[in-house]
């Protein structure tokens, strides 16, 4: 484990909280349920592998543990509404993946405040997502497919498995938004796919785009499809062989989203459309034009003056 990471691990409880104790009234945080939904040969083999890595490297459990710890005091001592957590752990590296998950599978950290760990069990998907280790997928997959988890949850959980990017992550999301039949859970699995940057995961985001009669799932799509496309973030993808598809189905479904809605939803689509940034933008906008309502076109006027003067566009 890399020594400045393992020393930022264990001294981050006490940067954060100067010294102070934890709170009296802190109670030890339930066991994770996730153990419970992961098949019995899953879930035997992420304990071996757990217990192999404490073995190797026990400071890495450790420099967990004193993030994980502090995270509430961290939260109160933040001057935004939450400190990073997630990338506290993250930063940790790849070492830190059997600790993390350990704490979401097999036992919830103790000792944290009961307000503090919904909250604190969100870091720690989020932080295992940002490692991008298929080895967390056992684990996260159990946690999507509960349906009795709140909103934030499906959300990180949604973004964490799209961040792992590998066709079966791609297939387990969609087969989530396929099986949701409640409109709260669809929209927080849609918010959070657009991290999965795969062709098939874009064009379901499209097709719902479209398909939705729901404002507030239009909305969700439309931002979804403009982090699936976002060029920027295309700068950093090792594999860019499904860029100009993915980008190119984004534009044309925001550019269809915002002729055919309204409000906050047309709003949503042309902001994502500037981050996406697709080189057909201009000629998908000229091409809603025709046969358009004066109005409509008068909006698409404004759309493409906008794209044409577009402030995020990546160089």
């Amino acid at each position: 484990m890399n020594k400045r990471r393992l020393a930022f691990g264990l001294s981050l409880g006490l940067a954060v909280l100067g010294g102070a104790a934890a709170p009296a009234e802190a109670a030890a945080a339930p066991m994770s349920p996730a153990a419970f939904r992961m098949p019995a040969k899953s879930f035997a083999e992420l304990s071996a592998e757990i217990a192999k890595a404490r073995a190797i490297d026990p400071r890495a459990f450790v420099a967990v543990n004193g993030i994980v710890s502090h995270a509430p005091e961290a939260d109160a001592r933040a001057r935004g509404r939450k400190a990073p957590v997630a990338l506290y752990l993250a930063k940790l590296g790849p070492s830190a993946l059997m600790p993390m998950l350990e704490m979401l599978a097999v036992d919830a950290p103790r000792g944290i405040p009961a307000e503090s760990a919904p909250g604190l069990r969100r870091d720690l998907i989020e932080a295992v997502g940002l490692l991008k280790d298929a080895r967390a997928l056992p684990v996260l997959y159990a946690i999507l497919e509960d349906t009795t988890e709140d909103a934030a949850t499906v959300r990180t959980v949604t973004e964490a498995i799209a961040r792992v990017g590998t066709d079966e992550a791609a297939a387990r999301v969609l087969g989530a938004l396929d099986a949701s039949r409640d409109e709260e859970r669809t929209r927080s699995i849609l918010a959070g796919m657009g991290e999965c940057r795969r062709l098939r995961v874009a064009e379901a985001l499209a097709a719902r785009l479209r398909s939705t009669g729901d404002e507030a799932t239009a909305r969700a799509a439309a931002r979804s499809l403009g982090r699936a496309g976002n060029a920027w973030a295309w700068k950093t993808v090792g594999d860019r062989r499904e860029e100009a598809k993915i980008r190119e189905t984004a534009a044309r479904a925001l550019v269809d989203a915002y002729v055919r809605r309204d409000g906050e939803a047309r709003y949503a689509a042309s902001n994502a459309l500037m981050v996406v940034d697709a080189p057909e933008t201009p000629a998908i906008v000229a091409e809603a034009k025709k046969g358009a309502s004066p109005e409509v076109a008068k909006a698409l006027d404004k759309l493409a003056q906008r794209f044409a003067r577009n402030p995020t566009r990546a160089r």
